[in-house]
């Protein structure tokens, strides 16, 4: 398990559950058994079990982000996606779901039964999913598995299978404007999908530093907008301290300004906005997590100039 930035003193009063909880928060391995496309992870923003889709086991990304765990593009060679065993891998994990056993697992076993029950399936992983060509297929079979998932459970009163599941994208935004990309999401997302989008930044500086980048800050921008006049959208903003550097004053505003905007576009899709710090070793050295208080105050400056809901992670 990776560097979790737990308090020891906080870690060694928790239960048993508690503490399986937190190294389950803190260790999101894309492994899983023999698989190679799909991999189960207790989400805390999705709030239970989240799974997910890789799609970049290369780790091909648009972005370079400072504080990602996945490390550095160079140096993997590229792989091929077979949406066939990424439907294979899918279909037989939501059976092993189903079927109880995965409650049981060794690694998951501690972890409180009601944090084991099925939130999403969720594209995430490596890298950016919507840079690879089989994206719309892949997100085309995911909503079939989920509109068989509600079939066979159509009114379930059984917590550990409820009667559905979302679907969800975790992306950074840098391809949400291509018309190929939004196809696809208009698939993924029609029975109450949602977009996780990065805005990590307030100005071109900041997030040259943090997200490193090709992609212009103002396509990132205009890609949310875009996003949001279609589909529910939560943001997620990464805080944190880049080599001694942490997000000034000016920064958070210029933060805000850009959050209004997106807002703005389409309120009624705006779902919330997710601050997060790091909890797991990064790729790059030298970032680290901020402190609470940090995080509340900007918290306190979303809600102070917007009528939206923020949760701290």
């Amino acid at each position: 398990m990776g560097k979790t930035y737990q308090n020891d003193s906080i870690f060694s009063s928790m239960t048993e559950q508690e503490k399986a909880l937190v190294a389950a928060w803190s260790d999101h391995s894309r492994m899983w058994k023999d698989n190679k496309w799909v991999y189960p992870v207790i989400s805390r923003r999705a709030g239970g079990l989240s799974i997910g889709v890789n799609l970049n086991p290369d780790h091909k990304c648009s972005f370079a982000c400072a504080y990602c765990q996945s490390g550095p593009q160079d140096g993997h060679p590229s792989v091929p996606i077979d949406v066939d065993e990424v439907e294979k891998e899918l279909r037989n994990f939501v059976e092993f779901y189903e079927s109880g056993e995965f409650a049981k697992c060794d690694f998951f076993g501690k972890v409180a039964e009601d944090k084991k029950i099925i939130k999403d399936l969720c594209l995430s992983g490596d890298g950016e999913s919507t840079i690879v060509k089989e994206f719309p297929e892949v997100c085309r079979r995911m909503r079939q598995i989920q509109k068989e998932y509600q079939a066979r459970h159509e009114g379930s009163s059984d917590p550990q299978n409820p009667a559905s599941f979302k679907l969800r994208l975790i992306t950074n935004a840098s391809q949400l404007g291509r018309d190929s990309v939004e196809d696809a999401l208009s698939t993924l997302l029609e029975n109450d999908g949602e977009i996780w989008a990065k805005l990590d930044a307030g100005t071109e500086e900041w997030y040259r530093k943090i997200n490193r980048s090709p992609v212009k800050f103002e396509t990132i921008l205009a890609n949310l907008k875009k996003a949001i006049s279609c589909h529910p959208i939560c943001i997620q903003t990464m805080l944190c301290s880049i080599r001694g550097e942490i997000p000034g004053e000016t920064e958070i505003l210029h933060y805000l300004e850009n959050l209004e905007q997106v807002y703005r576009t389409r309120p009624e899709h705006f779902v919330e906005v997710q601050l997060y710090t790091v909890i797991r070793q990064t790729a790059t050295p030298d970032v680290f997590p901020l402190e609470k208080e940090f995080m509340e105050q900007v918290a306190k400056k979303i809600t102070d100039s917007l009528p939206v809901k923020v949760r701290i992670f």
